[in-house]
C-alpha cells in the first residue's frame, strides 16, 4: 500500500483516546502536586464503582499508549522512506488540494510527545516530570520550527499556483490542528516546568504559534463556511468527517490557554481565575454548538440522500 502522511491519523487517534482516560484519572483521583501516576490510586479504599470506573480506564489507556507509540514508530519508518523519494514527496506538497495532509505526521508527534509525559509516565515510575523537561523542550522546539517550515512552504505552493477553490474542505484546517498540538506541548512545559527561564521560552515560542494558528483558523473557517454557503451540496461522504476536525482544534487552543494563564500565575503571581475558566466554558461551548450544528448537517444529508434513492426511480428505468 502506497504510503500517505494521512496515516498517522490512526497513532493521532490512539494517542487521544489514551490522554482521555489519563485526564479523567488526572482530575477524579486525589493525589499530590503533578501529574497522577499509578501507585497514586488508592486501591484499598476505592468503592466498586470507583473500581469500575479507574481499572478499565487504566487498561483502555495501556492499549492505546502502547498503539500510538507502534505505530509511531511503524509509520515513522515509513515516512522516512517516503521523503527519501523525492518524485513522491514533490507529488504531494505540489497538490494544493492534498498537501495540507503533510501536517498530519508533525500533529501525530505532537500527540505521542503529550503520551510520553502523561499515559506513559503514569505506569513508568522513573519517568518523573523533571527528567523529561530538557528533552521535551528540545522536541517542542524542533516540530515547533518544523511546523513552521511546512506552512511556509505550503503557502508558497498556495499562491503560486492554480486552484479550484470550489473542492476546498475542512481537511484545509489540518495545519491548524498541527498548530494546536504542537503549542499544547509547548504550553504543558511552561505550566509544569519549575524553571522559569525554560517555562518562560516555551511560553513565549508557544503563544507566537497560538498566534498563527488562530489567524489561520478565523481566515480559513470563515472561508470555508462562506463557499458552503455558497454550494448547493454537502461535500462527499469521505469528507463529511472532516467538518467536526473544528471540536478537537477548538479544545486544543482552549487548554492551551488555561496553560498560559497557570504560567502566568506560578511565576507572575497573576489573578487568572476568572479568565481561565471563562477560556475553557467559552472553548468548550463553542465546541459543544459546533458538534450540534455538524449533527445537523449529517442528519440532514443522510435523511436527503435516502429519500433520493428510496424514490428516484431503477438504473434501467432512466435508460
Amino acid at each position: 500500500m502506497r504510503f500517505n502522511p494521512l496515516k498517522f491519523q490512526a497513532p493521532l487517534a490512539a494517542g487521544g483516546i489514551a490522554l482521555m482516560a489519563f485526564n479523567f484519572l488526572q482530575f477524579a483521583v486525589p493525589h499530590g502536586n503533578g501529574l497522577i501516576k499509578l501507585w497514586d490510586i488508592p486501591w484499598a479504599q476505592l468503592s466498586m464503582n470507583q473500581m469500575g470506573a479507574y481499572l478499565p480506564l487504566i487498561i483502555i489507556m495501556l492499549i492505546s499508549t502502547m498503539v500510538n507509540l507502534g505505530l509511531t514508530v511503524i509509520f515513522l519508518k515509513e515516512l522516512v522512506q517516503w521523503l527519501s523519494n523525492k518524485q513522491d514527496y514533490n507529488d504531494f506538497m505540489h497538490d494544493p488540494l492534498k498537501n495540507n495532509g503533510i501536517f498530519a505526521p508533525i500533529a501525530s508527534l505532537s500527540m505521542t510527545a503529550n503520551v510520553v509525559w502523561a499515559p506513559l509516565a503514569f505506569f513508568i515510575p522513573k519517568l518523573s516530570t523533571s527528567m523529561m523537561i530538557i528533552p521535551s523542550l528540545i522536541f517542542f522546539g524542533l516540530i515547533w520550527a518544523i511546523v513552521f517550515m511546512l506552512e511556509f512552504k505550503v503557502i508558497k505552493i498556495w499562491l503560486t499556483q492554480p486552484i479550484d477553490i470550489s473542492k476546498l474542505n475542512f481537511i484545509w484546517l489540518l495545519d491548524v490542528f498541527a498548530f494546536g498540538l504542537v503549542n499544547l506541548t509547548g504550553t504543558g512545559i511552561a505550566a509544569i516546568s519549575s524553571s522559569k527561564s525554560i517555562a518562560s521560552l516555551a511560553a513565549f515560542l508557544s503563544i507566537f504559534g497560538l498566534s498563527i494558528g488562530f489567524f489561520l483558523l478565523i481566515t480559513k473557517l470563515t472561508y470555508l463556511v462562506y463557499l458552503q454557503i455558497q454550494s448547493a451540496r454537502l461535500p462527499e461522504k469521505p469528507v463529511l468527517p472532516a467538518f467536526f476536525l473544528v471540536i478537537p482544534i477548538t479544545c486544543l487552543y482552549g487548554l492551551s490557554l488555561h496553560r498560559i494563564m497557570m504560567y502566568l500565575q506560578t511565576y507572575f503571581n497573576f489573578d487568572v481565575e476568572v479568565l481561565s475558566f471563562f477560556l475553557i466554558i467559552f472553548s468548550y461551548a463553542i465546541t459543544i454548538g459546533w458538534g450540534v450544528f455538524t449533527l445537523y448537517l449529517l442528519t440532514d444529508y443522510i435523511q436527503r440522500d435516502f429519500y433520493k434513492s428510496k424514490f428516484s426511480p431503477p438504473q434501467w428505468a432512466m435508460v
